[in-house]
């Protein structure tokens, strides 16, 4: 295949395993690029304004608010969904634009509530759903709620043999609601470059670039990994401009990229069944009197999050497992992942989310793509360490 039909390919793969129309699937090298021309439009069209979000989140899902001239409000979270289920009607003063509908790990659930709120407020509804590909909101008669949505096929996400791509889904409802912002978003995807020949050449070398670095230890590790950034060698998941609120120029995917994707969505179903399974032995035996199981939605989760009674026993939690070379993340501590560099930029002030603030320092996070003796194994660990003899308190 060349590339133009490896693109039809992923799209039409896309459109069947989610019931929807190839159509209304645009490609893009990263998540975030789709993003940004996803509000670039809304601006152009909509003029100035803010967009409703969440801080429990990593500033690339940010960034593309900011570069195109839009500014974020930040809504505090459920610890339920890490997200919200109903943001406070006192963040819609009248300015926002859009609200975006984030699934934080891959958590769904009913958001419905949701959609009430943007049709309320007249705003458009952005989902994230970066971890879980190919899954939507959905209303009860199995309407999507979203007006746009977008999917990632980047580093750490659900499809683990891709760590480039991005595809953003337009509701061809849009067309009739705004056709001005439906024509804006579509000729902005239809505008994408492709990636130089650099940038080709770093796609087809990641793999074993950080297999490479990987080999390497301690502080060795660290300078060698940055020196490839600095020297363009290595194309890492978040640049340190990104810190700053900034972003690259916007491409498309290539041939390579599409493959691998098509590859990856080919077993798909196998990877959400496995995460299931893991879900769903981690909410039937996970047991503890020191932290809480965030969700008891059986679903396909990116990972499975727990949420400690303080943030020392978590840490405690997070050094013991990953010591014994489980790979547990703390989705996301520090909010706007990994940091920003000033929080005026991002305009952000803490203290107006009290309970995102205070999740991002408790929780951790226990993978879900592992075979079920493996997960047995984390389970148990975490059960040994309730033993008077071993105790984390």
């Amino acid at each position: 295949m060349n590339y133009e039909e490896s693109s039809v390919a992923v799209r039409k793969k896309l459109a069947a395993l989610s019931d929807t129309n190839a159509d209304d699937w645009h490609l893009c090298l990263k998540a975030r690029f789709g993003m940004a021309l996803v509000f670039e439009a809304i601006r152009d069209e909509l003029g100035d304004g803010e967009v409703i979000t969440t801080p429990y989140t990593c500033i690339t899902a940010i960034n593309p608010i900011l570069i195109s001239g839009l500014t974020p409000v930040y809504h505090d979270i459920d610890p339920s969904i890490l997200s919200t289920s109903k943001p406070d009607d006192k963040l819609c003063k009248g300015k926002a634009k859009a609200i975006v509908m984030q699934h934080t790990l891959g958590m769904i659930g009913d958001k419905t509530a949701i959609r009430k709120y943007a049709d309320k407020h007249k705003l458009l509804l952005v989902e994230d759903a970066a971890h879980c590909v190919t899954r939507f909101a959905r209303d009860k008669s199995g309407k999507i709620l979203a007006d746009i949505s977008v999917h990632s096929f980047g580093v750490e996400k659900v499809l683990t043999g891709t760590k480039f791509g991005g595809a953003i889904w337009i509701n061809p409802d849009l067309k009739e609601k705004n056709p001005g912002l439906y024509e804006r978003i579509i000729k902005k995807f239809d505008r994408l470059k492709k990636p130089s020949v650099h940038m080709n050449l770093k796609v087809r070398t990641y793999r074993l670039n950080n297999a490479v670095i990987q080999r390497l230890h301690g502080n060795f590790r660290r300078k060698f990994r940055s020196f490839e950034i600095k020297a363009g060698i290595l194309e890492p998941p978040i640049y340190p401009f990104e810190q700053d609120g900034q972003q690259d120029e916007a491409l498309t995917t290539n041939k390579n990229i599409n493959e691998r994707i098509l590859d990856q969505l080919g077993i798909l179903k196998t990877n959400y069944s496995r995460r299931s399974s893991n879900v769903e032995l981690y909410i039937k035996k996970l047991k503890s009197k020191h932290f809480n199981k965030v969700t008891k939605l059986q679903e396909p989760l990116l990972a499975f999050p727990i949420l400690f009674e303080s943030a020392e026993k978590a840490n405690e939690a997070y050094d013991m497992l990953s010591s014994q070379g489980y790979f547990i993340r703390r989705w996301y501590s520090p909010l706007l992942y990994p940091g920003p560099n000033s929080l005026n930029i991002y305009r952000y002030n803490p203290k107006k989310v009290p309970v995102a603030e205070d999740v991002s320092k408790r929780i951790i996070c226990l993978p879900t793509d592992l075979p079920i003796t493996q997960t047995d194994r984390i389970i148990k660990t975490l059960a040994d360490r309730e033993k008077p003899s071993n105790n984390i308190s």
